[in-house]
This record gives structure tokens, C-alpha cells and sequence, in this order.
């Protein structure tokens, strides 16, 4: 866990902010010489060193025992705790072998990050024996400062949870879009369940799932039927099993940030605030909900049908729907008006879906009219819009197409 620390001295001077990391592995320091194979330093596995590159051009080599099919997992944390080390690991048998190396690791956690500098490998050995961790800086640079955190032992499965943005407007009983981002490591694939946790009456959460081997979902939320003088605090929280362990983890509020037309970040942020506001083209009474069994099945180059309630009365007529940034190859069809509220079909295209495909669909609503074209006469008219909100977030899965009797 990494923790910025604030140092008050005697005279309670505040200094700036120091990050600094726990963990609950056993830790201990590298012992020089350790600078070439033959003088390696001796691990026992698990454990966290806590070293330095003393000096330009030094190196810290580590020796542990494996066993044949052992997975090892060896990471560095430096320049995520500001550390000028740009650091590179090396993985050797005993005849040094080189098996794995890794200069830079993204980590989608570390923030406003731009150089990914720490040093990240994965690996399953493959005999009985001796193994060594080179760790070294790739610009061969050295001296007090460049201390790391090197962490070795067998994978860790986790997870840790990011919802983008961290500011919502709402209009009473209609639904917003949120996007989940899973951070998954050491090989971590299980399916994460999200909800809503400590909130206030009248928000529903729909579609909280993020599937197994997904690194992001969108989902929506459903605000309360009446508007709100102040800006609601909510907390999301992901579950998930583990090694047959239940873990739970809070999704972190964030924001996803460009710089330099290059750099995408998922910057953190205090709060989930979400204002529910009066006024506006909405749909006033109640809220939207989807009705039948979800996820909904979807045949690979066929069709499926849904069904959703209007509190509202009849709103075909009334407003528009689109699919909001859909899977490749699903599209929507007609929306048509029904008994309970109004139907949709969605379409998929078999060359563009795979069966087991899942996640969640966002259908957009929004508000408007055909404006006066000021071409020619054949020229589509515009149309202005204004956005509502959006259907609550449609779970589906795609499924083989059903083959036909006696083919």
C-alpha cells in the first residue's frame, strides 16, 4: 500500500509530502557486496529488500531456490515512491541463463505518471535449483538516492478498482453512465461484482459487474425520483473471490485525464459526487427500468428483443435512443412502443462477435426536434438534441446462433 506522509519537526514545521509503502511480507535490507552472481545475496521466499543502486554502474544480484513449475513474481517500487532509479530486472538460471527480463511496467494506478519506470516480470521456472534477480538502473546512474523496493515471491492475485468521472449530474429517476476500470495483477481473471455501499435511499446501481478477464465495464447509475439541494457522496465497492477468499476493495473515484495528446491517467480524486437536479427535458415521473431476464442473450449474427417500462407514459414519440460507444458489432434496431413502456431490438453481426462475449450496453436518450434545413430540399434536416440520461445499463451476453431442425 503506498501512503504519502506528512513530517512535523519539534517546532511543528510541516515539511512536504513523502510517499512511502507497506506490506505484510516479511522485509529486510541488501547486504554488499551483492554486485555480481558469486557474491549473490541469499533470499528466502517471500520477502520485500528494501536496497539502493549505491553508486553509477552497481548492481544487486539476489539468489533464491525453485522448484520446477514454481511461479515467481518480482517487482520494483521506485519511482512510484520518487526515486530517481529507472530501474531494469533480469531473471537467470544458475548457468545465467537469461529466462526473463522487464525494463518498464505500466501501472494504471501510479496517477499522473508519465514514465513508467518501474520493473515488472512474471515467470514459471523450469527445474530445480538456484535462481538469480539482477537488479540494475538502465541508465547505469547510481548513489544515496536511488533506493527501491524490490518485492519477490510467488504470485499475489488482486485487484484494485477505478469509477470514472467522479462528478455526476443527474436528473430525478433517470439514469447516468459510469465506467469501472479493474487493475488486475499477478494474473488475477475472476469476474468482480460492484455495489453500492453506505448510500443514500433512491440510487440503484445497474449492470455492477465487471466479467472475468475484463479490464473495464460501463454501467449506470439510477438517481432518486426527487432533486436534491446538495450533491450526494457515494462509495462503490468491488467483490470478488480470490484463491477461494472473498476480497473486498473500494472503487476510487477518478478522473480520466489526456496530456500531451499522448498520456491517459486515471487520476484519483476526494469524493463520487452526484447532483440530482430539477428542471430540464426529463422524464419526471419514476424512474426506467428494464424488464425480463438479464444478461440478455444475443445470438452471434442474430437479434434479441428488450423490453423497458416508462413511468412517463409513451416517450417513443417523444425522444431519441442511441447506443452509447457499443461493442464492435452490436447495433441498435428499431425501438418501437409497447404495452408496459417501449421495445428495443439490438442486432449483432457474427463476424464482429464471439459466443461468451459479455459486458453491459448504455442506451443513450436524448431530447429534440428536426430543425429547418437550410440547403436543398433533399438535404437531411439537422437535428438538435439534448441529452436525458440513459436506460439503465443492459447486461448481455452473445450466444452461438440456434441451429435449425434438421440441418
Amino acid at each position: 500500500v503506498g501512503i504519502h506522509s506528512v513530517s512535523v519537526s519539534k517546532d511543528e514545521r510541516v515539511s512536504n509530502a513523502m510517499p512511502f509503502a507497506v506490506d505484510t511480507l516479511p522485509e529486510g535490507l541488501d547486504q554488499e557486496p551483492n554486485n555480481e552472481s558469486n557474491h549473490a545475496q541469499q533470499l528466502t521466499l517471500p520477502v520485500i529488500i528494501n536496497g539502493r543502486i549505491d553508486q553509477p554502474g552497481d548492481a544487486d544480484v539476489f539468489r533464491f531456490e525453485g522448484r520446477a513449475g514454481d511461479e515467481i513474481v518480482a517487482e520494483v517500487q521506485a519511482r512510484r515512491l520518487d526515486s530517481p532509479l529507472d530501474s531494469v530486472l533480469k531473471l537467470t538460471d544458475a548457468a545465467g541463463k537469461q529466462l526473463a527480463l522487464n525494463d518498464d511496467h505500466e501501472d494504471k494506478a501510479s496517477g499522473l505518471n508519465t514514465h513508467h519506470a518501474d520493473s515488472y516480470l512474471r515467470a514459471t521456472l523450469p527445474a530445480n535449483g538456484s535462481y538469480y534477480v539482477h537488479l540494475g538502473d538502465t541508465q547505469h546512474k547510481g548513489g544515496d538516492e536511488f533506493a527501491y523496493r524490490l518485492h519477490l515471491s510467488p504470485p499475489r492475485p488482486d485487484f484494485e478498482l477505478r469509477v470514472v468521472p467522479a462528478s455526476l449530474t443527474a436528473r430525478p429517476g433517470v439514469c447516468v453512465p459510469l465506467t469501472v476500470y479493474a487493475l488486475r495483477k499477478d494474473g488475477f481473471t475472476n469476474e468482480i461484482t460492484l455495489a453500492l455501499n453506505g448510500t443514500p435511499n433512491g440510487f440503484t446501481l445497474n449492470g455492477g459487474r465487471v466479467p472475468a478477464n475484463q479490464d473495464q465495464v460501463r454501467m449506470t447509475l439510477t438517481a432518486p425520483p426527487n432533486p436534491a439541494k446538495e450533491p450526494y457522496n457515494l462509495n462503490l465497492q468491488g467483490r470478488a473471490i480470490i484463491e477461494g477468499h472473498a476480497v473486498v476493495h473500494p472503487a476510487v473515484p477518478a478522473e480520466d485525464m489526456m496530456q500531451a495528446f499522448a498520456y491517459r491517467h486515471l487520476v484519483p480524486a476526494r469524493e463520487l459526487e452526484v447532483a440530482v437536479l430539477a428542471g430540464g427535458r426529463g422524464i419526471s415521473r419514476g424512474a426506467l427500468k428494464i424488464l425480463g431476464a438479464t444478461p440478455v442473450k444475443i445470438p452471434a449474427g442474430g437479434t434479441a428483443r428488450v423490453q423497458f417500462a416508462t413511468p412517463a407514459g409513451a416517450i417513443v414519440d417523444r425522444f431519441q435512443f442511441e447506443l452509447s460507444e457499443p461493442p464492435e458489432g452490436i447495433a441498435l434496431g428499431n425501438v418501437t412502443p409497447v404495452r408496459e413502456g417501449a421495445e428495443i431490438v439490438l442486432r449483432s453481426d457474427a463476424a464482429k462477435v464471439k459466443p461468451g462475449q459479455q459486458g453491459n450496453l448504455i442506451v443513450s436518450i436524448f431530447a429534440g426536434r428536426p430543425a429547418a434545413s437550410a440547403g436543398p430540399a433533399n438535404r437531411p434536416a439537422n437535428v438538435r438534441r439534448a441529452p436525458i440520461g440513459a436506460l439503465p445499463a443492459i447486461s448481455f451476453e452473445i450466444v452461438p446462433q440456434p441451429q435449425v431442425s434438421g440441418q
